[in-house]
């Protein structure tokens, strides 16, 4: 298996996002190759940017840098189109876990690649993470999801679960690249994962993730894990 990092330079809402110091002189990109290299040698994990300025980022590591045009970072480019051009580069026929380094509190690729190891591939082509979810939503109507109001009302560990999908982590096989070019495939296998999921996308999600991993990591430490 191949681990590919989508880790664009010119991030939008949140300036340089992936590569500012997040926690202490780590970056986003720093922890989330430190959990890759747990799991995979580094030869095998490719840091995709449109920027051979942040090739720096990958050496220090010691992976694989593979320079990505520019428009296969833009917003307005189909995925189709970036998978595709992300994974030609990709060396090889096995499968690749698709990861980014914007949701800081995902910590479970070693548990996802043995459940990938052990699913069986003629049922499944991709393996794609889920947070369930159980809250109180209403849809476009105000009308409630999973419950209803009056006597009726259910509490809350009694709502069906809805699923908050997650780009911290996707395995894709090659077959699935080949057919479908997505980030999920055409049968794909659901993990559920019950962390705390804070995906980055504004200035504010900076600085909650930052307080939740860094108490995170501090309470670990000071319990000697």
């Amino acid at each position: 298996m191949k681990a590919v990092i989508l880790g664009k330079a010119a991030s939008i809402r949140v300036k340089n996002k992936n590569y500012r110091p997040f926690y202490g002189d780590s970056s986003l990109m720093d922890i989330h190759i430190q959990k890759l290299i747990k799991i995979l040698a580094p030869s095998d994990i490719y840091l995709s940017c449109e920027d051979d300025a942040y090739r720096y980022a990958a050496e220090k590591w010691g992976i694989n840098f593979i320079h990505r045009d520019k428009q296969f970072t833009l917003i307005s480019t189909n995925n189709v189109d970036v998978t595709k051009n992300v994974c030609k580069d990709i060396p090889g026929r096995g499968d690749i876990l698709w990861t980014t380094p914007v949701e800081p509190l995902f910590n479970e690729y070693a548990e996802i690649v043995k459940c990938w190891n052990e699913l069986d591939k003629s049922k499944y082509d991709s393996l794609n993470v889920v947070y369930p979810q159980k809250r109180f939503l209403l849809d476009q109507n105000h009308n409630p999801i999973g419950f209803g109001f009056g006597h009726w009302h259910k509490y809350s560990q009694e709502i069906p679960p809805i699923y908050q999908m997650s780009w911290s982590a996707m395995i894709l096989s090659r077959k699935c690249i080949d057919e479908v070019s997505y980030m999920v495939g055409a049968h794909p296998y659901w993990y559920d994962c019950y962390l705390s999921v804070v995906d980055i996308d504004t200035e504010e999600d900076w600085l909650l993730a930052q307080i939740i991993y860094r108490n995170k990591v501090e309470s670990e430490s000071a319990n000697g894990k």
